[in-house]
């Protein structure tokens, strides 16, 4: 565990004042003219080193292998994706890759050999963006509405009142949607009928709108009069909420009087959620939603207690100015295992929300959920720490503004290698792919993304924008370090299987082709989801291919997935064995 390093609280607190004193109107929303923020010179009280990886392992002359892999079909994922027969491992490393007969040579008496007979190895998948501990939520805490039980409103409503039956009056439920047919988003009018005696909070699966019932809205103490926060919405008509809330920061006005997460629940959504994606050959994942200390420390501590066995690198969520005095808090501890790697910023929210640079037939085009000259300030001081950034960006004007605020921060403090990113990055404009490669940003996006969405997506931003969606060929053609992951649980493809599939195909839901020239290639969605998943956390020299030296993540797959159909991919886990640091965490 390394020693935590931090801004000193006392100049945190200055910063979280600085944003407070740009607010106005509410405490929620922001003034237009906030004042730029700026840590005091020497407010640093430790400069961390830089995050680039640890070298590789070097072995001792002789060192023989614990565990030999033989006669399979080992794709390496190197430079030149070598494809080897073997693996050899001497402890938590590979030592070596090869014909059988030379890793044979190289095992250690009584060591374990693992036969193959013919079978795929890959590296072990890393998912770059899924909320590890939100999908787990989506069993303990939420209750799901989703196809095919509920697929319109009166399903819905059937299946509301079924499961309140079972709650004392009074009691909140907090639930998730997946599809609502011809009316998408519910409204209170919806909810109300069926819901009278208990507040009830349901949210659209992508977890950037949702709606409470008029029980919900008595509680929280939402009128008519109730003022939209900065970056947010509480939609209202005829001066009437409608109990729909666009953005985090909307709902968290509702959502401060829900049943707590307890730490329990956490733990308990962790170890689920552990369970679930080992069996489909995920090693490592990167939590980009880590909100609050206590989600943080949990992963932490169950990282270094063995309760969690996958590597993680963990992102602070800042979602209101407050949240910059949870900075002081972080213990920044990073090892083999969990990596607190950085921060996290949504600049806008999902589709009827994304912010543009020109009109859309969502709700809102013109929402920043930070004020822009705030955001801007705010990551040149975070920039200063020699961590990581992450901004979840739909719209392109939030790309662009997320880029404008990397390329100050870059001016006002170089960095070597900094690796900020653009998380989703779903609408580009022309010239954000050439800024993305001049500032080294790494596109962290989610294929799956257009089976769900696309439709909408046409829908939403029009036929003339759909040649910006998800530049995933372009961005590889710049020479971007392209990664792909799910997003889980704002989609329902938590497989790294679906994410794979996705990237080479690209049909929405109807089947129509959406960028059919972005498609990729197995050979370079597999990379996207093994090296430069790794490389999206400077983690490339230890991580994501099966090499000498680097960490024994594998997986071993009972079918060729280079070879399968993407329909077979997409819905079957096809993996017989995941192994992280020579150790096996699943085995069918």
């Amino acid at each position: 565990m390394s020693e935590p390093y931090h801004l000193s609280r006392r100049d945190f607190l200055k910063l979280a004042a600085a944003a407070a004193a740009g607010l106005g109107g509410t405490a929620l929303a922001c003034r237009k003219s906030a004042q730029p923020l700026t840590l005091p010179e020497g407010s640093l009280t430790r400069v961390p080193l830089p995050v680039e990886t640890q070298a590789a392992g070097v072995f001792q002359p002789g060192t023989m292998a614990d565990i030999v892999l033989t006669d399979g079909n080992v794709m390496t994922v190197d430079a030149l994706d070598s494809t080897r027969q073997a693996v050899a491992i001497a402890g938590d490393k590979i030592l070596a890759t090869g014909a059988s007969e030379e890793m044979l040579a190289l095992a250690a008496p009584g060591a374990q050999q693992i036969d193959l007979a013919g079978r795929t190895v890959t590296p072990g998948l890393i998912d770059t963006h899924i909320h590890f501990r939100g999908y787990g939520l989506t069993t303990t805490y939420y209750t799901a509405f989703n196809p095919p039980e509920v697929v319109d409103i009166p399903g819905l409503q059937a299946m509301l009142a079924e499961v309140l039956r079972t709650k004392q009056p009074g009691e909140w439920l907090m639930g998730y949607y997946t599809a609502l047919g011809d009316k998408p988003i519910p409204t209170k009018e919806d909810l109300d009928p069926v819901s009278p005696d208990n507040p009830v909070f349901i949210m659209h699966i992508g977890g950037h709108w949702g709606t409470a019932n008029s029980a919900a809205l008595k509680i929280a103490d939402v009128t008519g009069k109730t003022p939209s926060p900065q970056g947010g919405i509480i939609e209202k008509k005829d001066g009437d909420p409608t109990g729909v809330f666009y953005n985090h920061r909307a709902m968290d006005v509702l959502r401060k009087y829900a049943p707590p997460i307890t730490d329990q629940l956490i733990r308990e959504s962790i170890i689920q959620t552990q369970q679930l994606l080992a069996r489909c050959g995920l090693t490592c994942f990167h939590d980009n939603n880590v909100r609050g200390l206590e989600a943080m420390q949990a992963y932490q501590e169950m990282s270094l207690d063995g309760s969690l066995y996958l590597r993680n690198n963990l992102y602070l969520t800042l979602e209101w100015p407050a949240d910059l005095d949870l900075l002081d808090q972080v213990q920044f501890i990073q090892n083999d295992l969990t990596r607190f790697a950085g921060y996290k910023f949504l600049i806008d929210g999902q589709g009827p929300t994304a912010y543009t640079n020109q009109p859309h037939n969502g709700s809102e085009w013109r929402l920043p959920t930070w004020d822009p000259q705030m955001f801007k300030e705010v990551v040149k001081s975070l920039h200063n720490t020699g961590l990581q950034i992450c901004v979840h960006c739909i719209g392109d004007a939030a790309s662009d503004l997320v880029l404008e605020a990397y390329e100050e921060a870059q001016n006002a403090n170089p960095r070597s290698d900094p690796r900020h990113r653009l998380e989703h990055a779903v609408l580009t404009s022309s010239g954000a792919t050439r800024k993305m490669k001049d500032l080294g940003v790494v596109p962290s996006t989610q294929p799956a993304f257009i089976y769900l969405f696309g439709d909408g997506w046409k829908a939403l931003f029009g036929e003339e924008r759909m040649d910006r969606i998800m530049v995933t060929r372009e961005w590889l053609e710049a020479g971007l370090h392209l990664t792909i992951g799910s997003d889980a649980p704002s989609t329902p493809f938590f497989n790294p299987q679906a994410s794979l599939a996705g990237a080479q195909n690209r049909l929405s839901f109807k089947q129509t082709p959406i960028g059919a020239d972005q498609v990729l290639s197995f050979n370079e969605a597999l990379r996207a989801h093994t090296i430069e998943g790794a490389y999206a956390a400077h983690q490339e020299n230890v991580l994501g291919s099966l090499e000498a030296g680097k960490f024994a993540d594998l997986v071993v797959w009972n079918q060729d997935p280079s070879r399968q159909s993407l329909r077979d991919l997409t819905l079957t886990q096809s993996v017989d064995l995941t192994m992280v640091g020579g150790k096996i965490v699943h085995q069918a």
